[in-house]
């Protein structure tokens, strides 16, 4: 039988590893990456150097793209063995509408700006390519359009006019995340999904395009000298492994073990096909209803996280490997576990770091502002599930999924204007919410509208099941003082009643009709906005207070997390606003946007002092021991009716 390690690749291609590959999670052996110079021209103009994977419009490039509509057509030469019978090529990311060609001939054509693209290249197109002495040069075309005034589309925190908003940034078109392309026959994997849980039962789902009679798969793992595999027959295209693996070692925050192997298809005399290189994360993460806490593990899990935005001075929504390692390797010293990413999607890449490190993501769907017309709706739950198929699966840090946030894209907000209602909001939430749990990995928890006006599982005081209720999250937003949140929050014991504590002064956090479940462990998943500002600049903008004392500065952050363990209805966690600051260039003092960040833009830890570490372990702390009263005394001393 032929495994990966006894095939001979050209030595014209590189070797990639998990630190060089664009999905670390999917290598095939022979693969051309094809990040670095391209020629762009824009809008018909004369063609100029362009590197990709960052935006023509980020300073990296320093290419003006012009508002409203605009046409770029990026091309490059790829030369590639000549024996290729075929390939896959990968667009990581484009924005917004593109057409690939290779070799003058048109591949497809994609919509949406935040979910990959895989496009088979067959080998009549292949043929089309220039002959070398082993190996032939082909063109590559992308042709992107974008609409950068367009409202209707999945757009981030890409403004939509000038000077939107001070929460809004610069526009990107084109290319704007990886893009390369590897070897595949006709017959190859086309998708796997993988389910293994921390108790080490394991499911494979496994998609073959243009499947033969007689194909087998075979997954083999190994971790720590241990090694198993599992297979089974292709049929209808599609292949399902089971296995149950004793003593598993789980993936957790703590010990993120990772299983690393090879997926392969063998044909009916059990050659080899193709070969896919991943690995596996054994773990459990749900929303425990019945308990009223998360679970990781079968353990209780407290969210400690920071709202991340991915945007960098220099790149502008692509992080490099740097970028990545310098917001997780400081939040983690500071005592946070994982972030939400916030109107972007992450990289594979980013992922891949996220899966070694053992540090939590939230896959979120980037906001449009106007989605009230149906076509406009469509198209962006096609595009949520084309997300969610692409990161949520396979990666053992992604713990939950944001369809919605703060009813953007359907927001009555002077930066929307949207004629939205009741009915038409609660009617997206419960759209989104459907394809999430269609889509989505089993049981994974999702906000149906993360930060208020949220529907539950209880409407007008009678059981909803339009949604599953246990794994509907209520994940609310409160950026006020910390006097202020003590005096709202601090006052709510253990479990709030059933159908209550829909709304406080400053916010409604239930849809109309809508109440609390009495079970749904409830997060503070934007809270802070504190600001320092460390240097001169002009036009900034926090949600709280800015500082320009350090220590002034850390000790208001440190008094809020650690009020956050103080709130005995706080079961789920909290998520601080933000990692950098967003927006702002610390090199251009007429640079506008956010400096909220533990970091500034340029990732330089504002406060590298310990009291922000010190108050996420004391939240903690305070956490734990609300759990050990809740679950022994809750009902007796709160007669709140809790489970514990």
């Amino acid at each position: 039988m032929l495994f990966t390690a006894d095939i001979a690749y050209p030595a014209a291609l590189p070797i990639l590893t998990r630190d060089t590959a664009p999905n670390p999670a999917r290598i095939r052996r022979e693969t051309l990456p094809l990040d670095g110079v391209w020629n762009l021209s824009v809008c018909g103009g004369p063609s100029e150097p362009v590197v990709v994977p960052f935006a023509p419009q980020s300073k990296v490039n320093g290419i003006t793209v012009p508002r409203g509509k605009a046409d770029l057509r990026y091309d490059r030469t790829v030369e590639l063995p000549f024996d290729w019978e075929g390939g896959m090529l990968h667009i990581e990311g484009a924005d917004h509408e593109a057409d690939v060609l290779m070799n003058g001939v048109k591949l497809c054509r994609h919509k949406g700006a935040y979910d990959p693209i895989g496009i088979f290249v067959p080998a009549s197109v292949l043929a089309l390519g220039v002959d070398g002495d082993s190996t032939k040069l082909h063109s590559l075309t992308v042709a992107v359009r974008d609409y950068s005034g367009r409202r209707s589309i999945i757009s981030g925190k890409q403004e939509r006019q000038t000077s939107e908003g001070v929460i809004f940034y610069g526009n990107m078109s084109g290319l704007w995340k990886s893009v390369w392309i590897e070897r595949a026959q006709t017959s190859h994997i086309n998708d796997f999904k993988i389910v293994a849980s921390g108790t080490g039962d394991l499911t494979a789902t496994i998609d073959v395009a243009s499947p033969q009679d007689g194909q087998n798969v075979l997954l083999t793992l190994a971790h720590e000298g241990l090694t198993f595999s599992v297979s089974g027959a292709v049929e209808g295209g599609r292949a399902v492994l089971k296995k149950h693996i004793d003593d598993v070692r789980a993936w957790s925050l703590q010990d993120p073990n990772l299983y690393f192997g090879t997926l392969t298809l063998l044909d009916h005399d059990r050659r080899l096909v193709d070969s896919i290189e991943t690995y596996v994360g054994f773990r459990t993460f749900v929303m425990d209803w019945d308990s009223g806490y998360y679970r990781l593990n079968g353990q209780p899990f407290y969210f400690q996280g920071l709202l991340n935005q991915a945007i960098y001075p220099d790149t502008l929504y692509t992080p490099t490997d740097q970028h990545t390692l310098t917001d997780f390797e400081h939040t983690l010293e500071q005592g946070f576990n994982g972030e939400r990413r916030h109107q972007t999607t992450p990289r594979h890449r980013d992922l891949w770091f996220a899966d070694k490190m053992g540090y939590w993501l939230s896959i979120e769907l980037p906001s449009a502002r106007d989605l009230l017309k149906l076509g406009s709706r469509a198209n962006a739950i096609a595009e949520w599930g084309r997300i969610i198929r692409a990161y949520a699966w396979n990666h053992p840090c992604v713990f939950f999924l944001v369809p919605i946030n703060e009813d953007w894209g359907m927001l009555e907000h002077r930066h929307h204007e949207v004629k939205a209602t009741d009915t038409d909001r609660e009617a997206f939430q419960i759209e989104l919410g459907l394809v999430t749990e269609e889509i989505a990995p089993p049981g994974m928890p999702y906000a149906a509208n993360d930060g208020w006006r949220v529907i539950t599982s209880r409407k007008f005081g009678m059981p909803v099941e339009t949604l599953a209720r246990e794994r509907l999250m209520l994940n609310i937003h409160d950026y006020a003082e910390n006097s202020l949140l003590k005096h709202i929050y601090g006052r709510i014991e253990c479990w709030p009643d059933r159908d209550t504590w829909g709304e406080n002064p400053r916010h409604v956090f239930h849809s109309h009709g809508y109440g609390y479940d009495g079970q749904t462990p409830i997060m503070m998943s934007e809270i802070g906005g504190r600001a320092l500002l460390n240097r001169p600049s002009k036009g900034v903008f926090a949600y709280g207070k800015t500082h320009t004392d350090p220590e002034v500065w850390a000790a208001e952050l440190a008094e809020l997390i650690t009020l956050m363990g103080t709130f005995a209805f706080v079961r789920g966690g909290y998520v601080l606003t933000q990692t950098r600051d967003a927006g702002n260039d610390p090199d251009d003092d007429t640079s506008k946007g956010e400096v909220n960040g533990l970091l500034d833009a340029q990732g330089v830890l504002k406060y590298p002092g310990p009291v922000v570490q010190e108050a996420n372990g004391k939240a903690r702390e305070l956490w734990i021991e609300g759990f050990k009263a809740t679950s022994t005394a809750c009902a007796s001393a709160c007669m709140c009716g809790c489970p514990l």
